[in-house]
């Protein structure tokens, strides 16, 4: 620090007290003996000295008794020099009194200001040695100087093991490579510089460390040390890292969710399924599914790195698991449970499922309604703690409700698409035949028009009608004529081609479609028809004889539109039927 008042106005008072200095010696030279003149001339060396040590001391971080001191002590010998070459005393008092206030001043602000480094000094070292960072002094080349305690515990070194090190001797090439392109860049004229390495502990853990260094400078300005702070990142930057990771592993779930329930989820699915879990876990080599079954037994529905041939005949009972039927993530090591299995499984798991070859398995359960549906397995082949990270549980534990909640979803989608096809199927179907309905005939017979259109084909619609029908119900009841109705429905289904329909149009009315067929054909069909109704049918211990009309109507010849044919059809049967005796039409019941 310096004295009271600016630099400037210091220059001032000792460019001032030097003029004074020399115009002395210069006015009495003549007069002063070669002895005499030595010694003057020392006093003003010993002034200029003072001067010159206080002006200098004075921009220090020193006491500012200091350089006060010693302007009174050279102020003390140019009034001692006034005397001797005046003779005069009281120059020599004056003298004496400024040597007297000049020399203790100096003397005590000495004192205060050892002191007070040594308190700074210790402040300094407790600062540093109390920090939660670790600190290393180095040389410039490398060698380190000095090691605080944070840094002597992160690297597991006592701090004189570390101080006959260099700090190359803590870094991994890759980091040794950074830290010497940090230097460049310090010398190059930047002051400070950050940069993460990987330094290496005592126990050869590699230890990521956030690191500042920062050049130390002399008086000079010139470069004479580092430092080098740092903390260790290792933890943090391992939760990054699964940050990461879940985020992929995130990311790949809600895509296979979204491409399972845009598809059924099978063994195709589930294959694909596994095979993109083991890219995103980590350390997971091979996975596999166990589906329960109706039978209760879990079974091998897909497989990733498995011979899935082998393993897809082979079940396990719930208490067989190794699992034992937990519905907790398990991490399983011990395989003993397996060997103890029949001889028969036993080779397909150790052929298929590469039994010896597992180290560690991590096991999740996979729950719909508090039921385990299914354990979803990663394996490891390499590591028996591969999957011993809490991160990759929790990530397992995350998986597995999120899979349950899919299945459920799934579950319930198909259901929901069992009961639509269901009552799709039974709007058109006819409840008591099972034959298509009358809404079923128009939908097809519709579009089949519109194909023979663009083929120009002929198609041929008959139109039957059960011959006294009426007289069954009336003799032995409905429910014996519905009954009938089934059986005349299976037989009339026995006269069709695979491309021909039939239909029930309600009461006794059946109707055919026979595309590509013409007048000829629907002749031969009906000839069929006819035929089919020369066995009586059997029919709750009764046998009933009876017969049918059938119209016929030819597109594109008796009409362009279904509706058409139809009525050409049914105009045509109510004429065969009249054609036809009341012998004939009679129902015979035996």
């Amino acid at each position: 620090m310096c004295i009271p008042g600016s630099r400037s106005k210091l220059q001032v008072y000792l460019t001032s007290i030097l003029i004074v200095v020399v115009s002395a010696v210069v006015f009495s030279l003549h007069s002063i003996q070669p002895v005499k003149f030595f010694a003057i001339l020392s006093e003003m060396v010993v002034i200029g000295v003072s001067l010159v040590a206080a002006y200098l001391l004075g921009n220090r971080e020193l006491h500012k008794g200091i350089p006060l001191g010693l302007i009174f002590l050279s102020i003390s010998t140019y009034f001692d020099l006034l005397e001797a070459l005046t003779e005069t005393r009281v120059y020599e008092f004056v003298s004496v009194v400024l040597l007297v206030i000049g020399l203790p001043m100096l003397l005590i602000s000495a004192f205060y200001h050892i002191k007070e480094r040594k308190k700074r000094i210790s402040e300094f070292r407790a600062v540093v040695n109390n920090s939660l960072d670790g600190i290393l002094l180095l040389g410039l080349s490398g060698e380190i100087l000095y090691p605080n305690r944070a840094a002597c515990s992160l690297l597991g070194y006592s701090s004189e093991e570390l101080m006959k090190k260099q700090v190359s001797d803590l870094l991994s090439e890759d980091s040794e490579k950074k830290f010497e392109k940090a230097k460049s860049s310090l010398f190059a004229g930047k002051n400070a510089f950050q940069i993460e390495l990987e330094l290496i502990t005592a126990r050869q853990f590699k230890l990521v460390a956030e690191v500042n260094l920062v050049i130390g400078r002399d008086t000079k300005e010139d470069p004479d040390s580092f430092l080098m702070t740092f903390k260790d990142v290792t933890h943090l930057r391992k939760i990054e890292s699964t940050l990461i990771e879940q985020n992929k592993f995130q990311r790949l779930l809600n895509e296979l969710i979204t491409e399972v329930l845009e598809s059924d989820f099978d063994e195709k699915t589930y294959r694909y399924f596994l095979m993109r879990c083991v890219e995103v876990f980590p350390k997971a080599d091979a996975a596999a599914f166990l589906l329960k079954k109706e039978d209760n037994r879990y079974h091998f529905v897909a497989t990733h790195n498995y011979d899935f041939e082998k393993l897809k005949t082979v079940s396990f009972a719930p208490e067989e698991l190794i699992q034992k039927s937990s519905d907790e993530v398990v991490i399983i090591k011990d395989y003993s449970v397996d060997y103890k299995m029949d001889s028969e499984r036993l080779e397909k798991i150790i052929k298929g499922g590469r039994l010896e070859e597992i180290k560690s398995t991590l096991s999740i359960p996979i729950k719909i309604d508090d039921d385990i549906r299914m354990y979803f397995n990663l394996d490891s082949f390499t590591s028996s703690t591969a999957f011993d990270d809490k991160e990759v549980v929790n990530t397992a534990i995350g998986f597995g409700k999120a899979i349950s909640v899919l299945l459920w979803r799934i579950q319930t989608v198909n259901e929901l698409r069992r009961q639509r096809k269901l009552m799709e199927k039974l709007s058109m179907e006819d409840h008591l035949t099972g034959l298509p309905n009358r809404r079923a005939f128009f939908d097809c017979a519709e579009r089949q028009v519109e194909f023979s259109k663009r083929k120009s084909e002929a198609m041929a619609l008959l139109y039957l009608d059960l011959n006294d029908f009426k007289g069954v119900n009336d003799t032995l009841g409905h429910d014996v004529g519905d009954e009938l109705l089934k059986s005349v429905g299976k037989r009339l289904s026995t006269v069709c081609r695979r491309s021909d329909l039939i239909a029930r149009m309600g009461g006794d009315e059946f109707v055919y479609v026979l595309p590509s067929t013409g007048k000829k054909g629907s002749r031969e069909a009906e000839t069929r028809i006819h035929q089919a109704f020369e066995d009586p049918f059997s029919v709750k211990g009764r046998s009933l004889k009876l017969t049918a009309s059938v119209g016929i109507a030819v597109f594109p010849d008796d009409g362009k539109t279904i509706r058409e044919l139809l009525i050409v059809a049914d105009e045509k049967m109510y004429e065969n039927k009249e054609k036809l005796s009341r012998e004939s039409k009679r129902v015979t019941i035996t």
